[in-house]
């Protein structure tokens, strides 16, 4: 599998095609070049109110508790919902990027 960004969100395209359901609502965080960092999962919103806000979580691999999150105002709004997970994307690069080898 040909991976486009450097930080992926797997099953993200799931999670939106199939409504926002709550049991899609998670996946694997994986680099570009295949590397497992963790998982994400986005909370505290309403299905089927389009307008309901939320948050992305990203858990690092082999962690219990929620590295970063970044919230989003509307769940249907898709600009905010790409800023925040842009941002998280960002984040989470960043942390790994400085890890030390």
């Amino acid at each position: 599998m040909e991976l486009e960004y450097p930080i992926n969100f797997m099953g993200h395209d799931e999670w939106l095609d199939g409504g926002y359901d709550p049991k899609l609502a998670k996946g694997d965080v994986v680099t570009r070049d295949g590397e497992y960092l963790g998982t994400w999962r986005v909370v505290g919103y309403e299905p089927e109110d389009d307008y309901s806000s939320g948050q992305f979580e990203f858990i690092a691999d082999g962690e219990d508790v929620v590295m970063f999150a970044e919230k989003f105002g509307m769940l249907d709004v898709r600009s905010q919902r790409g800023f925040a997970m842009s941002q998280l994307c960002r984040t989470i690069r960043e942390w790994h990027e400085n890890i030390p080898a």
